[in-house]
């Protein structure tokens, strides 16, 4: 079993709810468990073909596919499959960097001090082996990135714990409303993402964090 929590802070403004998200994630099962895929947003656009259907039937469609290697679900026409192909060598390296843009949003920018802050709260975690947004010494996420000189305005963070791959956190953040209004929040610009791991956990090995800001 995989954790994951999320946690936003704001600062002198108010972030209104986010609505009408465009694309349901694909990382569903197939009968039988034949597929597991997602759109994460860095497997822009490779449909090849689009098949009319709810959500549930897009893994079956896509397992019985042998081009078909992940998918994506819309209400266009009423309810879409979007069919893709790809390999990982077709993913961007910065993986969730591209959701806002492929939802109307710009591209997140990759910020190295939220890459420190998010490294230094992963290897925390996993020093303690606990899934966790309060660091050991008690700092919240904004304490830990204002300590790497990120004077924030908007600030906003996911933790998980469990996950053995990119794809898979980030489709387990995906899954999420909470977590994907943070990726989805058109009031951030810039992103850090960590991975830390400690084998000797007995309940997560891995422990991972992505920090999302924008300066004052």
């Amino acid at each position: 079993m995989t954790r994951f929590s999320t946690v936003t802070f704001v600062v002198a403004m108010t972030i209104a709810a986010i609505s009408n998200v465009p694309i349901a994630t694909g990382f569903q099962l197939g009968s039988s468990g034949r597929v597991m895929w997602e759109d994460n947003c860095d497997y822009a656009d490779n449909n090849y073909r689009s098949v009319p259907g709810i959500p549930d039937v897009c893994g079956d469609v896509c397992a019985d596919d042998s081009t078909c290697t992940h998918w994506a679900w819309n209400s266009y026409n009423g309810g879409t499959c979007w069919l893709k192909t790809g390999t990982p060598s077709t993913k961007k390296t910065t993986w969730g960097v591209n959701c806002g843009a492929q939802n109307g949003l710009s591209a997140l920018t990759i910020d190295y001090r939220l890459m420190a802050s998010a490294q230094l709260h992963s290897q925390d975690q996993a020093n303690q082996c606990q899934m966790s947004h309060a660091g050991s010494n008690g700092s919240k996420m904004v304490d830990r990135i204002k300590a790497q000189n990120y004077n924030y305005n908007v600030a906003a963070e996911n933790v998980a714990a469990g996950q053995t791959s990119v794809e898979s956190v980030m489709t387990s953040w995906w899954n999420s409303p909470g977590h994907r209004a943070n990726i989805l929040n058109k009031d951030v610009v810039n992103v850090g993402f960590a991975l830390a791991n400690n084998n000797g956990c007995s309940n997560y090995a891995t422990y991972w964090t992505q920090d999302f800001g924008r300066e004052a």
